[in-house]
């Protein structure tokens, strides 16, 4: 994910984000630490879904 890509999904200015970088490296960690989770929440539903299917067609 780029920077710009960043910036757009937590809507905020580029210029911000850069910003932030130097003086809330910190809050950029969490963001980043909370974009993971929520792909891991993602994944992990998917997982599930998946195994419901199977399950269900035995």
């Amino acid at each position: 994910m780029t920077k710009k890509d960043l910036a757009e999904r937590i809507n905020v200015d580029p210029k911000t984000l850069k910003n932030w970088e130097t003086s809330k490296p910190e809050l950029l960690k969490l963001i980043y630490l909370g974009l993971a989770t929520e792909d891991n929440i993602k994944e992990t539903e998917l997982y599930l879904k998946k195994i419901k299917e199977i399950k269900d067609s035995k």
